[in-house]
């Protein structure tokens, strides 16, 4: 090869360029179960240096036998976690955000790695437009009305079937409901701006002073007048949300939690089974939302949350997947974080947001079907 590369003959060039890819071996794979945005986003960061795969959310149907052996790295989360251990090469499950696998479901060869949110370098925002867009969402339901309207108001006979116009229209507004603020740093104030803008009244809570008369530190207070309570304390703190604290609530209140652990999901499944009160639920209490299609792990425990299905068919409640950090800013920023990661497992450089490190001790993978 060194004396070819002095050569500038096409063909010798064209010799030493198939002599390179020959000693280079086959491109490393990445099987990729995340959206087709998130593939090609990925792909301006780890240029040629992997070559990704994209896969459903349950399967990779055309990854061939032959290409399961350069199959290094695994980003997302497979809802079929048993594909993993058909991977023996397996060097890397990467998650494309805060959560990650159950561990024990890892083949042990697999260092384990999440995307290590800077959350609070621009978390807070997203996460206090999203308690808004929430309120808004619970209070005028456009989505409802509109469907409501348009199943009467075109076709033949229109608008014959349609309800009164009151029926119609009539909607309370966020002007002079009160936004109850539970923790009021970074997140919490900034909650209580947006909706101060909209007019709002605040009422928020912290454990230290100064105080105000719309600033103190009386939860119980903040329970019972609010319309809205966004839940803003640090996920450090639990249970915060009983039994006892869901009492004081309005009939009618309705809760924001940005994190699960201040939250007693038992009590508040409770109430929503038996009162009129409400909830959009945007956080679980393992972080998970289905039992048990999906693995999730530390920091939320070992498994996702035990609820029936009868929670989807309550009137009172509104079911999300963690939407409230995660906008199109998030996942564009984990596309690099993780770009770097599989540039950085390749070049055999340290990988970020390490969970768990592979096991130089581990048995071979179990033969099992690849779905």
């Amino acid at each position: 090869l060194k004396d070819l590369k002095g050569s500038g003959s096409p063909m010798e060039r064209l010799v030493l360029a198939l002599l390179s890819t020959a000693l280079a071996g086959p491109t490393p794979i990445a099987l990729v179960f995340e959206s087709s945005g998130y593939v090609a986003d990925l792909a301006t960061h780890v240029g040629e240096k992997v070559a990704l795969q994209h896969c459903s959310s349950l399967k990779c149907d055309e990854l061939h036998s032959s290409a399961r052996n350069e199959v290094v790295a695994v980003v997302g989360m497979p809802r079929n976690i048993s594909i993993l251990e058909q991977l023996p090469s397996l060097k890397l499950l990467q998650s494309s955000h805060y959560m990650y696998a159950l561990l024990d479901s890892v083949p042990a060869q697999a260092t384990v790695a999440k995307y290590d949110v800077a959350w609070k370098q621009y978390g807070v925002e997203p996460i206090a437009e999203f308690v808004i867009a929430a309120a808004f969402q619970w209070t005028y339901r456009l989505s409802l009305t509109s469907r409501r309207f348009t199943s009467c108001a075109f076709g033949t006979g229109a608008p014959s079937e349609c309800p009164s116009d009151s029926s119609l229209t009539a909607h309370p507004t966020l002007m002079n409901k009160t936004m109850g603020v539970l923790g009021y740093g970074s997140i919490g104030q900034a909650v209580a701006k947006r909706a101060s803008a909209l007019g709002m009244k605040i009422l928020a809570t912290r454990r230290h002073g100064p105080f105000s008369s719309w600033l103190t530190n009386d939860n119980d207070k903040l329970l019972a007048e609010s319309d809205f309570v966004a839940v803003t304390v640090p996920g450090s703190v639990r249970g915060l949300i009983n039994r006892t604290s869901l009492a004081l609530m309005k009939k009618d209140a309705v809760l924001i939690p940005i994190s699960a652990n201040p939250v007693d999901f038992d009590a508040l499944y409770e109430a929503l089974l038996t009162g009129s009160m409400g909830a959009v639920l945007d956080v679980w209490p393992q972080g998970c939302w289905h039992f048990p299609d999906m693995f999730c792990g530390p920091p939320y425990t070992e498994q996702a949350q035990p609820y029936s299905d009868d929670i989807t068919n309550l009137q009172n409640v509104l079911l999300l997947p963690g939407a409230a950090m995660r906008d199109n800013r998030f996942w564009s920023n984990s596309a690099k974080y993780v770009g770097e990661n599989l540039v950085a497992l390749v070049n055999g450089a340290p990988l970020k947001g390490v969970v768990r490190n592979a096991s130089t001790n581990a048995l071979p993978p179990t033969k099992l079907s690849f779905v």
